[in-house]
């Protein structure tokens, strides 16, 4: 007797998720809070103007990339991260962790 699987539902990909344009906005909002321009920006960040480019349509981009980001624009994960949480609500999910502020 065959046995039929249950089909699992995955979550969607996070290049995907409507959360990932609020991180790709807020990444081109700080590069132009700086005044520069994709060039001017890629140059203080050591890297090419296609490069600032593809981040900023949504390029995969490491949490070490997004740090060097925030530094080139003046500013740090935190600030981001606070940025980010702001718009999109930054509410807790139930079972997240206990006693931070």
């Amino acid at each position: 007797m065959a046995t039929v699987k249950k089909a699992v539902r995955r979550p969607a990909k996070s290049i995907h998720r409507p959360e990932n344009q609020v991180i790709i906005e807020l990444l081109r909002a700080f590069r132009e809070r700086t005044g520069l321009n994709q060039v001017q920006f890629a140059e203080a960040l050591g890297r090419t103007q296609s490069y600032v480019s593809a981040a900023e349509r949504g390029s995969k981009m490491d949490t070490l990339q997004i740090r060097d980001w925030c530094h080139a624009c003046g500013t740090d994960l935190i600030a981001w991260a606070t940025e980010v949480e702001k718009v999109l609500g930054g509410g807790r999910k139930p079972g997240g962790r206990k006693g931070t502020a």
